[in-house]
């Protein structure tokens, strides 16, 4: 047995004596580096206070962060006093009244300590006898009602329609059209955590709307078509481009309603081409592609400026609805946990007997964690410690504080919670009011991190927090306060470096499976990786549960997830997870829809396909063949009864005659144990996070019904409010000691731990990122707020930039909290993305890797353990070749021939086959996830299978992976996209325009554009016979122009339909039997594929697929730079026909419908490109 590290000198002993003992009476700023033990100078200094300076403890408050820091808080300085009141006969009467004022003492949170200042004087706050505190559940669950209320009174007022109008036509949406749109009821969301804040926004008035000012636009439009006319070459590109934008400019600036007119402006943007030439237009053709640039600017910056109008006269209408709920609130008793913070500040500010009663109370205030608490906080504490003379000054820092009554604590560089309202500003200047001579005290000392890596730390540190007025503070180097073991290498380890030409996804891929090759390592060879037990204070070899993985956001979490399950790797995930989105929450949820709604036959097959009733696609098959109905509210038929869905369907049928008696809690809570949830989790991979959503999912509806609602169907619109939020809830982690395996967590998750061995993964992201979803940002006491790409108020740029900035400052920070985590070993992962001319990313990883690169001694490279010729890293990981003396690997088909064992075979064979079943089981696995429908598109977007030895290239991998990893942050609790309209164009395929036309994204669907939709839906509507010239294609064309909200251009619709039915395709259709808008599917390898085929003509020599493409062309050349893309989509369809008629598909023609006049397109190679299709399917 090796003996324990050493203590070493302390760097900061006197400093810990004046905190401590030498300096009760004075008011201290303390600032503590990670790991110096706070706590524990925190637990002396309250000890000495009691017995040195006879201060009851019951007189102290001492506020920290977080209900588990304050239990241990209370905890550690109750077991002190016991233990002394054993060993000190002078202070033992003290001690033991100390134990006694334990439980009644003032160690809590800030938002306790607040409900205690309301308790003791609810009068002064206006509170009822009784005081609730509401939860989550039930705070989301009355905002949801108020602001659907608020909503309603809106709408129904007829002097708010012009604004509403207005509001809907620049994309300021009051509600939901679609899942992840953002709306102004996320806005309020926001402004409600800080609702103290809006009284100066309530008293605003706005007058009546101002007319939209189109002049910039019309202006800009001007310009272009000035600079156009300038072009000595009417064959130039450029030339050609630029007309058909400016027809469809002109075609904006004509439209006479102002409010049509700013419908369509919204979402437009016309590209500006790449071509020119210079002997064409007299200058850089950059200059006049610039000036499409402007127009598109102009066009946005109208849509700025009305949703500026539009909010500026929303947001004062929100405010008084948010003062008013929390008034509400104080009336009712009926609190949230800021309503305490502002009601207690309110009760000190105005009622001066309080005041005294609670300066006579409390003699000394101690402030934990203090970067990291509410603003309120220093409010609070000012006004109870300083003069009771008189009203308190309007600013904290104003206020008088006797010396002794203050003592405040805390790590500015641990500062991580700016999304909470913790300000890195405000702790600065609080310590510059407290310490304004000497500065504040320092604790340097570090007993956690031994010293190799503390020195790695400091040097990083010191390089990269640069210290900035009022947004970082000065980095102050940590001193080792204890030793590493002899002999052991505990320098970081980092893996990873500069990778050029890779797209993120795979970056991560391979950030993840160094990861998973490092835990391998440590589990494998785990007297390499030796660690000190904190319980003996001795060295000993690792064990899995030493080893947590630190991530800064969840981005690069399923490839880490996927390459542990890779290496058998037992994890659990210690951070909080889109519950309501998981599996098995879904699946009890679609039990109690089925229950409550018996005519929902959707979420009845669901909950009967699900692991609680287990009825595969066969049972239901079966059951429905025969004549069963899928219905609660009716008996199954006896000879359907004993089949697995007539077993099923009795259970429900059971819960659903009892309905009435049960309220949500129950009846999730039967589902779960009559169905034995928990006992089929076993066969999941990770069984305990299913048992803990279960539970969770069972809390939750008790938490429902204690909050005041009733009823199965509340309960599910309610989750169903958490999925569509995206709501991120944090599961109840109860520790599980027979759980041996890593720990992963967000640092954000794992402040104030630490950890045997650290691993920092997750570094390809980038701190500097265009934040997206719903922002709030505040300018002189009043809120500038983000909705969207142009949906913003005036002022909100300004102030955004510089937020920006300082959340750059603050990720620095929290790679400082993820790297001081680690006690023995840090592991920490460089990757990042190299450009080919050698720059770097400035991604965590860039910025680890650049120091460590000018510091070589201060760590070491991952290292296999018995790496050699036979176990080669593979090059850029630390992924392990197989050793040589590996054990063999098995033949999977050969077990079961195998001759039965010997008695000293049992557990070989044993281990034989269970590994074979594994393999089995994963293959099967494997299988069942893969996607099995594809549309047309769907294929024709995925890439094809390189040739053998050909290598894969990036842009197989489609352009969106290629976007560098922003990271969705912790704090974020929605995961949406920054505009509405980039949520659409997600979800629809589009074809892109090359015409410089706009489309906006929302109108893009299946066939293109809103024009394309039109196009198509006219097209079906006529008969193929009909004159092209016939009067009835104007009406028809003007019908659906007019559906798809594109009324002002009847005539381009008209005349693209017109150039589609004079084309030959359609010529040929009309002299043989043709289908229109034809739905297809078939089966393709193990693959289906569907979708809609525009027109088949059943031609002589066989069908023929016709597609039309409503993509504006300028040419031919631009229809055959579109042809290699269309011709799988083509190829699909034939493959697809093939399949369910049994006859050839001798031509797939493409008909591109121009207002000039139709191009049509046949696929070259029909049967290459239907081989293509089948490889792409066996592949995906």
């Amino acid at each position: 047995m090796t003996t324990g590290p050493e203590t070493l000198p302390l760097v900061d002993d006197e400093a810990r004596r004046r905190i401590g003992s030498d300096d009760l009476a004075e008011t201290l700023f303390v600032e503590a580096g990670a790991g110096s033990g706070k706590t524990t100078v925190l637990v002396d200094r309250v000890v000495n206070l009691v017995l040195q300076r006879g201060v009851r403890l019951s007189s102290i408050a001492a506020i920290t962060f977080t209900e588990a820091a304050a239990a241990e808080l209370r905890d550690r300085i109750r077991e002190r006093f016991e233990r002394r009141s054993k060993d000190d006969a002078v202070h033992r009467q003290a001690c033991l009244d100390a134990v006694a004022d334990a439980d009644r003492a003032a160690i809590t949170t800030l938002h306790g300590f607040a409900l205690r200042i309301l308790n003791e004087h609810p009068m002064a706050a206006g509170l009822p006898p009784r005081v609730q505190i509401l939860d989550e559940v039930s705070s989301q669950l009355a905002q949801e009602q108020r602001w659907v209320q608020f909503v309603d009174g809106l709408h129904a007022d007829a002097a708010h329609e012009p604004l509403l109008l207005r509001a809907h036509l620049t994309g300021v949406m009051l509600e939901q059209r679609y899942p992840n749109q953002i709306t102004l009821a996320q806005v309020t969301a926001r402004l409600a955590q800080s609702w103290d804040r809006l009284e100066l926004i309530a008293v605003e008035e706005h007058g009546a709307l101002a007319p939209i000012d189109f002049g910039a636009f019309d202006a800009a439009v001007d310009a272009l078509a000035a600079a156009r006319d300038d072009c000595i070459d009417d064959g130039d590109r450029l030339w050609v481009h630029l007309g058909h934008a400016l027809e469809d400019m002109r075609a904006v600036s004509a439209i006479e309603d102002p409010l049509i007119r700013l419908e369509r402006l919204r979402g437009v943007e016309w590209k500006k081409s790449t071509y020119g030439a210079t002997a064409a237009w007299g200058c850089d053709p950059k200059t006049i592609r610039a000036l499409v640039d402007a127009v598109n600017e102009a066009a946005k910056q109208v849509i700025r400026t009305e949703a500026d109008q539009v909010l500026r006269r929303l947001l004062p209408m929100v405010a008084k609805e948010i003062l008013r709920a929390a008034e509400d609130r104080r009336l009712e008793g009926r609190l949230e946990f800021h309503d305490l913070l502002v009601l207690a500040g309110r009760v000190l500010r105005s009622s001066e007997s309080s005041r005294t009663a609670l300066h006579e109370r409390y003699s000394c205030l101690l402030l934990d964690e203090f970067q990291d608490t509410d603003p309120l906080q220093i409010e609070l504490a000012t006004m109870i410690a300083g003069s009771i003379d008189g009203q308190p000054p309007a600013s904290w820092a104003d206020i008088e504080v006797t010396p002794g009554r203050l003592f405040f604590v805390g790590d500015p560089k641990q500062s991580i919670y700016r999304f909470r309202r913790a300000d890195i500003e405000l702790f600065l200047r609080a310590s510059r009011r407290f310490s304004p001579d000497t500065g504040p005290i320092r604790l340097t000392t570090n007993f956690r991190t031994v010293e190799p890596i503390l020195t790695w730390i400091n040097g990083l540190f010191e390089t990269l927090m640069v210290e900035q007025p009022n947004r970082q503070p000065r980095y102050e180097p940590l001193a080792a306060g204890r030793t590493q073991e002899p002999g052991v290498d505990h320098r970081p380890v980092i893996f990873g470096g500069p990778r050029t030409g890779v797209l993120a996804p795979a970056l991560r891929e391979a950030e993840a499976a160094d990861v998973a090759a490092v835990i391998s390592d440590i589990r494998d060879d785990p007297d390499r990786w030796r660690v000190l037990d904190v319980r003996t204070g001795q060295w000993r070899d690792a064990v899995l549960s030493d080893v947590t993985v630190l991530i800064p956001t969840r981005t690069s979490l399923p490839y880490l997830r996927t390459a542990l399950d890779g290496c058998d790797v037992p994890y659990r995930l210690d951070t909080g997870s889109l519950v309501f989105a998981t599996q098995e929450i879904s699946d009890v949820l679609a039990a109690v829809r089925a229950i409550d709604d018996p005519a929902d036959e959707i979420a009845l097959v669901k909950a009967l396909r699900s692991p609680l009733y287990a009825c595969s696609d066969v049972d239901l098959f079966t059951y429905h063949d025969a004549g069963g109905r899928w219905a609660l509210d009716r008996p199954v038929p006896d000879e359907l009864r004993d089949g697995p869905v007539g077993v099923a369907l009795d259970h429900l049928r059971s819960l659903w005659e009892q309905r009435w008696w049960m309220g949500p809690a129950t009846l999730v809570d039967r589902l779960v144990r009559e169905r034995q949830a928990f006992l089929a989790a076993f066969g999941a991979d990770r069984s305990r996070e299913v048992w803990r959503r279960l539970r969770f999912l069972i809390d939750q509806a008790r938490a429902f019904e204690d909050a005041g609602q009733h009823g199965h169907r509340a309960f599910l619109e309610w989750a169903e409010l958490q999925r569509a939020d995206g709501a991120r809830v944090h599961e109840p982690l109860l520790p599980e000691t027979d759980d041996v395996g890593v720990r992963v967590m967000t640092v954000h998750g794992a402040k104030g731990l630490e950890f045997p061995i650290t691993i920092v993964s997750g570094m390809t992201t980038k701190p500097a990122v265009t934040r997206s979803g719903v922002r709030v940002v505040w300018e002189g006491g009043r809120p500038e707020v983000k909705l969207g790409t142009n949906l913003r108020t005036e002022g909100y740029d300004a102030r955004a930039d510089i937020e920006d900035e300082m959340d750059v400052e603050e990720k620095l920070r929290l790679l400082y909290v993820a790297t001081t985590r680690a006690r023995d070993h840090l592991v920490v992962s460089g990757y990042h993305k190299l450009s080919k001319a050698g720059v770097g990313d400035e991604s965590y990883g860039h910025q680890l890797w650049r120091h460590s690169q000018a510091c070589p001694q201060r760590w070491r490279p991952f290292q296999p353990s018995g790496s050699s010729d036979a176990t080669e890293a593979s090059e850029g990981t630390g992924v392990r070749a197989r050793p040589a003396d590996a054990a063999p690997v098995i033949d999977v088909g050969s077990v079961d021939s195998a001759p039965g064992p010997t008695a000293s075979q049992d557990v070989p064979r044993a281990e034989q086959e269970r590994s074979a079943w594994i393999a089995e089981r994963d293959s099967l696995r494997a299988a069942g996830v893969r996607r099995r429908v594809f549309s047309a598109t769907g294929v024709a977007g995925l890439a094809d299978r390189p040739a053998p030895g050909s290598g894969s290239s990036d842009s197989d991998h489609g352009s969106g992976a290629n976007a560098d990893d922003a990271g969705d942050d912790d704090r974020d609790v929605e995961l949406v996209a920054e505009d509405p309209d980039v949520v659409m164009d997600v979800w629809i395929d589009s074809s892109g325009d090359d015409d410089g036309r706009s489309t906006p994204a929302w109108r893009r669907g299946r066939a293109g554009t809103a024009i394309g939709r039109a196009v198509h839906a006219a097209l079906q509507a006529l008969d193929l016979s009909i004159d092209p010239s016939d009067p009835l294609v104007d009406r028809v064309a003007a019908r659906e122009a007019e559906l798809e909200v594109v009324p002002e251009l009847a005539d381009q619709v008209a005349a693209m339909v017109r150039s589609a039915l004079a084309s030959d395709a359609v010529a040929l259709a009309r002299r043989c039997p043709h289908y229109k808008e034809l739905f297809v599917a078939a089966p393709v390898q193990d693959r289906a594929v569907e979708g809609y085929i525009d027109l088949l003509v059943d031609g002589d020599d066989g069908l023929m697929v016709v597609d039309y493409k409503t993509d504006t062309v300028p040419s031919e050349a631009d229809v055959d730079a579109k042809l290699d893309y269309y011709e799988v989509q083509g190829a699909v369809y034939a493959t697809a026909v093939e399949a369910a008629t049994g006859r050839p598909v001798v031509e797939c023609r493409f008909v591109f419908c121009r207002q000039s006049g139709a191009i049509e397109r046949t696929v070259g190679d029909l049967e290459a490109a239907k081989r293509r299709v089948t490889d792409r399917l066996r592949h995906a």
